[in-house]
């Protein structure tokens, strides 16, 4: 099991400062929300969603990348897959 899995089912004292947290981020999502910016310049409304869409697209590619990364760990951990990494077999039959 993950260790932060393990921390967070085991520890109530994390998992309440986990909810005290995020707080602030729906705090934030409400201003956003609540129009509080309307006075805010089209440059700066264009720039912060590019931000969002920038920080959503490299956990979607960190996500996916520590996958492969973990697959590509466990085939040479148990010695199957090639060495040169496009998984593809060099067994000549």
């Amino acid at each position: 099991m993950n260790p932060l899995t393990r921390l967070y089912r085991g520890s109530r004292a994390f998992r309440v400062l986990l909810y005290v947290l995020s707080v602030p981020v729906t705090l934030f999502f409400w201003f956003l929300s609540d129009n509080s910016w309307q006075t805010y310049t089209e440059v700066g409304n264009l720039t912060l969603l590019v931000l969002f869409m920038l920080f959503g697209l490299f956990a979607w590619w960190y996500d996916e990348d520590r996958d492969r990364r973990r697959a590509a760990k466990a085939g040479r951990d148990n010695g199957a897959g090639s060495s040169d990494g496009d998984g593809s077999s060099s067994v000549a039959a």
